[in-house]
């Protein structure tokens, strides 16, 4: 009978302990995307005019789970992706490496925060209260991050955080915390810039998406051409 209670003691204590372990479960990853037009590309910005063909966004719940703390933009292209070098101010002068911009609406609200618009491409997307930012900011970190500015009340703004990148192949992803976005849910609006710095100037070659940013979660609805 002493035996029967121990042993039921000591389940009961493992099943505790396994429960404590194992914590509250992840949460599932927010996934949206969207395609952009192929050969949609700005003349005159040779030799590598990077030409964006989709963009996946993803809402992520990294460990300790139970929320989402960041935010993954990944965007393909219809080339292979060359960075430039970390702690370089700028892309090199020869125009092959790419100089990437992704501007973030946290609250969705296009009348708050900086408009940013695609120059030679002729269209704008208003509202951006965070940049990651390279040609119009410190460039790429000696850490290989990219600086995060907060444009709620200026441009460029100052830094509160950084974005790190990731390239395979033709695909360029970059990660960034949502304790960087003002805490934000996640729940955004981004678009992305692409461009060269061809003879020390930049030239932008191709802006994502054709219209407007893109909702990060939504309620099932698309918001825009082209997004799932």
């Amino acid at each position: 009978m002493r035996f029967g209670r121990f042993g039921l003691v000591l389940a009961v204590t493992l099943i505790t302990a396994a429960c404590s372990t194992t914590g509250t479960a992840q949460l599932p990853t927010i996934t949206s995307s969207f395609a952009d037009p192929v050969a949609d590309t700005a003349a005159g910005a040779p030799p590598t005019v990077y030409d964006i063909t989709s963009v996946v966004t993803r809402r992520v719940d990294n460990s300790p789970f139970g929320s989402y703390d960041a935010l993954q933009i990944e965007v393909t292209f219809n080339q292979p992706v060359v960075l430039q070098p970390a702690g370089s101010a700028s892309g090199d002068a020869a125009g092959a490496q790419l100089t990437p911009e992704v501007p973030i609406d946290t609250d969705q609200n296009p009348s708050t925060g900086t408009n940013y618009g695609c120059g030679v491409l002729g269209f704008s997307m208003p509202g951006g209260d965070f940049w990651i930012l390279s040609w119009e900011g410190a460039g790429r970190l000696a850490n290989g991050n990219y600086p995060v500015h907060d444009v709620r009340t200026a441009f460029p703004g100052p830094v509160v955080g950084e974005a790190t990148p990731s390239v395979s192949g033709n695909v360029l992803t970059f990660t960034v915390a949502l304790s960087a976005l003002g805490n934000d849910d996640g729940q955004t609006r981004v678009g992305v810039f692409a461009g060269n710095e061809n003879g020390g100037g930049i030239d932008v070659t191709d802006c994502a998406p054709n219209g407007g940013g893109m909702v990060i979660t939504r309620d099932g609805k698309p918001v825009i051409g082209g997004q799932k």
